[in-house]
C-alpha cells in the first residue's frame, strides 16, 4: 500500500523532472550547446492578434503552449515568442536570420537548426530561408502555399534556400501544396511534402496533432 505522503513526493519529483526536461525559450539561450537541435516555432497570425491563448470562432483554440511543449518533448530545444501585433514579415525574417547566423557562428551545424512556421509564420519561414541562404538549414512550413504566392517570389527574385518539408491539409482554403515553389529551387538539399486529409481546414495547425507532428519528427530524425 502506497502512503499518501510517498505518492505526493513521487508526483512532485516526476513533475520536477519533466519541467527540467523541457527546453523552451523566447530567444536564443545564453549557453549554446553545439550538439542540441534548435527549433524555431513561428505561430499563425491569430496569436499576434489575441495572444498565447487565442481562440478562433471557426477553428477553436490555438494550443500554442501545447505545441511548444510537444515539440520540446520530442528532443528539440524550442525557441518561440508571441510576436507583436501587425509584425512586418520582412523585418521578423531578418531578426530570425540573424539568430540562425549566430548559432552557425557558435558552431551549431546547419543540419541541427530547424524553423517550423504555421500560416503567417510559414510565410516568415520562407522569407528567412531566402535571407540565410544555407541549403542545409531545415525549414518546415504548414498552411501557407498557394498559387498566388508564385507571383511574389518571381517578382522579387526571392528563391527560398534550405532543406524543406511542406505539410498541408487538403481542406485548408489558405494553403496547399508547396511543390510549385520548393520542388525545383536550386539552393536546396531536399524537399519532402506531406498531404493530410483531416477535414479540419486551417484548424489542422491549431493543435499538436500527431498527423503533422509525427511526420515532422521523422523528417527531422532522418
Amino acid at each position: 500500500m502506497i502512503k499518501k505522503g510517498s505518492l505526493l513526493l513521487s508526483l512532485l519529483l516526476l513533475t520536477n523532472t519533466l519541467l527540467q526536461a523541457q527546453e523552451i525559450y523566447t530567444s536564443l539561450p545564453k549557453k549554446i550547446n553545439k550538439s542540441s537541435r534548435y527549433l524555431f516555432y513561428l505561430h499563425g497570425r491569430i496569436i499576434e492578434e489575441q495572444g498565447a491563448h487565442a481562440v478562433s470562432p471557426d477553428y477553436g483554440s490555438y494550443e500554442y503552449l501545447s505545441i511548444l511543449d510537444t515539440l520540446s518533448h520530442h528532443g528539440f530545444m524550442v525557441i518561440s515568442e508571441v510576436r507583436p501585433k501587425n509584425t512586418k514579415e520582412e523585418l521578423y525574417a531578418e531578426k530570425l536570420a540573424m539568430q540562425i547566423d549566430s548559432l552557425l557562428k557558435k558552431g551549431v551545424a546547419a543540419k541541427n537548426i530547424y524553423v517550423l512556421g504555421a500560416s503567417k509564420g510559414a510565410y516568415i519561414t520562407l522569407l528567412t530561408s531566402k535571407k540565410v541562404q544555407n541549403k542545409f538549414v531545415n525549414y518546415a512550413v504548414m498552411g501557407v502555399c498557394s498559387r498566388e504566392d508564385a507571383g511574389y517570389w518571381d517578382a522579387n527574385k526571392a528563391e527560398p534556400c534550405g532543406n524543406f518539408l511542406s505539410i498541408y491539409e487538403v481542406s485548408d482554403p489558405f494553403g496547399g501544396s508547396c511543390d510549385f515553389l520548393l520542388a525545383h529551387v536550386a539552393c536546396t538539399s531536399g524537399f519532402q511534402e506531406v498531404m493530410l486529409n483531416m477535414n479540419n481546414k486551417h484548424g489542422f495547425l491549431y493543435k499538436p496533432y500527431a498527423e503533422w507532428v509525427n511526420p515532422l519528427v521523422d523528417w527531422a530524425t532522418k
